[in-house]
């Protein structure tokens, strides 16, 4: 059944060039990036951050970015989520030196590959996997997360085609589950020869594991509202472009929290018995004590939230476009159901319906950012 379809409205942000202020319980780690958009711990704490205009892969250490970049991948940045999308870290890292990215190239492909580190330089880049084309522009997905099973785990948009989320054997809309050279478990749970691990997915922009049960969540963009937090189950369907929110579909999955009006989930972590998750318009901050479905909001950043990663001390790193932030105390775990209407901060400005070309300026018609939809 179709709960909620219908055109989906354009929305505008565009992101001024101001700093991020503190919240409470938060402080700054590092600042200076162009457009960061996903983060990734080494084993040591060393931080690789996405840059995603630029397509630079940039090493954090001791609250400094390193000079020169990790690697700089050939990007293509045509709308606002096109890029550098995604980075992981082999969990050996570096007695497995590899680095993983996921981006939008010059071809108008999307690529799935790992890069050779050589200390703090990438010397060798493998193609693993060629995506989908990117001539849409819109929902690329590009989210990766290892499991605790050692598996690379990877969110691929839709490729704005609704009906490739539902292809068993498609490689668009669904969540994939690769070997880390980029070969197919034989334990798949599709069979063996099958990349997928879930499907029936619009757009992701959040995969991140509970370090203590193994699950898998998952942040989910509808196309005017029904944002999705999902609990991700091996080979389960989760309804796109059929159903969005909680349908009760017996063949879909609803999901465990379901936002009637748009918030643009982005990256999620769980930490201290809780997931967290963020907003890419507001920049709010969500907490939800496990296992849910109670959730509230307990920190805003301006600028929007990219990405969230938890720390191999327990410490939420926050990723904004242009900083990381660093949790320094508890935080607070609200019990009760709260999903307020998105707020614009200082330097987001948003527009629902058509959008007015006025406002574009120059080089802001590639407008810097991954997180919005179409």
């Amino acid at each position: 059944m179709i709960r909620r379809l219908g055109l989906a409205l354009a929305t505008l942000v565009v992101l001024s060039p101001s700093t991020a202020r503190a919240q409470a319980g938060f402080e700054r780690e590092v600042e200076g990036f162009g457009f960061a958009v996903n983060l990734a711990f080494a084993r040591d704490g060393t931080m690789f951050v996405a840059d995603k205009d630029v397509g630079e892969i940039r090493i954090v250490r001791d609250g400094e970015i390193l000079h020169e970049p990790f690697v700089t991948l050939p990007v293509q940045v045509t709308v606002n989520e096109t890029g550098l999308l995604g980075v992981a870290v082999d969990p050996a890292f570096p007695d497995e030196p590899w680095v993983y990215a996921y981006y939008t190239g010059t071809d108008v492909m999307n690529h799935l590959v790992r890069i050779r580190a050589d200390g703090d330089r990438g010397i060798e880049i493998q193609p693993l996997l060629h995506l989908l084309p990117a001539t849409a522009g819109w929902h690329n997905g590009g989210d990766l997360a290892f499991g605790p099973d050692g598996k690379l785990y990877v969110s691929v948009g839709d490729g704005h085609d609704g009906s490739r989320s539902q292809d068993p054997n498609g490689i668009g809309g669904r969540i994939l589950r690769l070997n880390p050279d980029g070969s197919i478990p034989d334990d798949n749970p599709l069979g063996p020869g099958n990349p997928t691990f879930a499907l029936g997915i619009r757009n992701s922009f959040g995969l991140c594991f509970d370090p203590e049960t193994g699950e898998l969540w998952e942040t989910e963009n509808g196309p005017s509202g029904e944002d999705e937090i999902n609990l991700i189950e091996p080979g389960a369907n989760y309804g796109w472009p059929e159903q969005l929110g909680p349908g009760g579909e017996p063949d879909f999955v609803d999901p465990v929290l379901d936002f009637p009006d748009t918030i643009v989930p982005t990256g999620c972590a769980v930490s201290d018995g809780s997931l967290f998750f963020g907003e890419g318009y507001g920049g709010n901050l969500h907490a939800m004590p496990l296992p849910g479905p109670g959730e509230g909001i307990i920190a805003r950043f301006d600028g929007g939230i990219t990405d969230l990663e938890r720390a191999a001390d327990g410490s939420l790193f926050v990723v904004t476009p242009t900083a990381l932030y660093r949790s320094t105390d508890t935080l607070e775990r609200p019990s009760a159901t709260v999903s307020p209407e998105p707020e614009p901060q200082d330097g987001l400005v948003t527009a629902g319906g058509i959008l007015i070309a006025g406002v574009l300026i120059g080089g802001l018609l590639l407008m810097r950012s991954r997180l919005l939809r179409r």
